[in-house]
């Protein structure tokens, strides 16, 4: 049943929304389409396509952009019943999806030759005759190669046509104004080195590993690490003048900030504020030119950042737990989180820690993951408290591991695959097979340029299949 994932996430008789039947519109009445502006607890647009009897339905952080250089960000979601296509109302509260939905655009489409193909093969050519989106526009999936989370991240484009010139036209003074002009498109890798400043900069000095050298890594591990950070608010740890010589963390997108950093709302106790996200190359490149050497990320991806799509369990030893007691650790804690179910992949952190994390359905809440991922913890605390503890106590962890669950809550950020860290020699969190892992395994030997050697000598991603899971949390 292709509405069967919008029925199941919705309780009809709470919520205004049309139930929904799957139909086929005759070819003669043409293919509509539908821009929806939703004030969920994220300000999002919902951009819908007519096809197949159902509306095929992508969620616009910061809406659509009519200028050809501008990329958005667009999350595929499940797909809508045509009714929807002239839904306005509010959701309730608790809901999914509460908030307020108006109709803020709507009109024809017509795809550029087939349609089903284009979808599976991630690239969608397009024409909109609609009040305000108008001309040629394109939907292209990112990282075709590897795939992305899940292949729900793709990125909205306005195509270079007269509609665009036209707007060029009217938006000129308007442009001249803004803080950070748009720059022309350019390859991905180029475009990092050209957003630089200072890029001899020493970032790393016991490693050698100068601004232009962090760029030319994330630009070479774009492919790996973009599946894992792409869509979710960041935190980052910036050190513009390098490691050892103070830093800042920042979460919040600034004025005068790259282009290539794109923001998503976050409603925080003091209002709605605008966090960093990037979905491309480009976007690591414009992070390094912040000088972040950490980049640290959220359990869920816009535009639903109400429900994680994975849990992260931080195995934090004590300084003097031997590194074969932390490898034990985890795979006791891999063996639990089996028996309910749940398959985990295994990640250094750059010291002498270790991250399971475990890839989920994005359908719990954020107390339910919390309290999950802590019932976890304290099984393995109950079983061995000599070995194990569920509180952050210094005094109470001589000779522990600290089992901290914590990254599970709302706002709560785990360092990303393939992130260096701030610390000497640029260590780098790197994903692991459970195979490699072992007592011989030195955490401390990943840093970029043995991670690149690492991915070019892999047959296979060490992460095989997580993005392909489909596992929700046991009720």
């Amino acid at each position: 049943m292709p509405l069967r994932d919008y029925r199941g996430k919705r309780n009809f008789e709470r919520t205004p929304e049309p139930r929904g039947a799957q139909r086929r519109r005759r070819a003669r009445s043409g293919l509509r389409f539908t821009v929806q502006k939703h004030a969920a607890r994220s300000l999002h647009y919902d951009f819908r396509l007519e096809h197949g009897g159902v509306l095929w339905s992508w969620a616009v952080p910061k809406g659509p952009s009519l200028d050809p250089r501008v990329k958005r960000l667009a999350v595929q979601v499940e797909d809508h019943p045509l009714e929807y296509g002239s839904f306005e109302g509010t959701i309730p509260q608790g809901e999914y999806g509460g908030g307020s939905v108006l109709v803020w655009d709507t009109g024809k489409w017509q795809p550029e030759g087939d349609a089903e193909q284009g979808r599976a093969r991630g690239r969608l050519d397009f024409t909109l005759d609609g009040e305000k989106l108008r001309g040629r526009w394109h939907l292209v999936r990112t990282r075709p190669r590897r795939g992305n989370a899940d292949g729900r991240t793709w990125l909205l484009i306005k195509g270079r046509d007269q509609e665009a010139r036209n707007e060029a036209g009217r938006g000129a003074l308007q442009r001249r104004a803004e803080v950070a002009p748009e720059q022309p498109a350019e390859t991905e890798k180029n475009a990092v080195r050209i957003a630089l400043t200072h890029p001899d900069r020493v970032l790393f000095e016991d490693a050698s590993i100068t601004k232009r050298g962090l760029a030319d890594y994330y630009a070479a591990v774009a492919d790996w690490m973009l599946p894992h950070l792409a869509g979710r608010p960041l935190t980052l740890l910036r050190c513009p003048e390098g490691a050892g010589k103070g830093g800042f963390f920042q979460k919040h997108k600034t004025r005068g900030q790259p282009e290539a950093i794109h923001g998503v709302d976050v409603r925080e106790r003091s209002g709605v504020r605008t966090y960093m996200t990037v979905v491309d190359a480009a976007g690591l490149g414009a992070l390094v030119q912040l000088g972040a050497l950490e980049i640290h990320t959220w359990g869920a991806r816009a535009p639903d950042l109400l429900h994680p799509d994975l849990l992260t369990f931080d195995l934090d030893p004590d300084p003097s737990v031997p590194w074969a007691h932390t490898v034990e650790a985890a795979r006791e804690l891999r063996e639990l989180l089996g028996e309910l179910g749940l398959a985990s992949f295994a990640k250094t952190t750059g010291g002498k820690g270790l991250h399971l994390v475990v890839p989920i359905e994005p359908r719990a809440s954020w107390d339910e993951a919390r309290e999950f991922a802590r019932a976890a913890v304290e099984t393995l605390v109950a079983r061995s408290p000599e070995r194990y503890l569920a509180k952050a106590s210094k005094k109470a962890r001589r000779g522990k591991i600290f089992l901290d669950y914590l990254r599970n809550a709302q706002g709560a950020t785990a360092v990303c695959p393939y992130s260096t860290r701030a610390q000497p020699g640029a260590p780098v969190a790197t994903p692991i097979a459970w195979s490699e892992l072992g007592p011989r395994l030195d955490p401390r030997k990943f840093d970029p340029r043995s991670v690149l050697r690492r991915l070019a000598q892999l047959g296979e991603d060490p992460w095989e299949g997580y993005t392909r899971l489909r596992q929700t949390l046991p009720r």
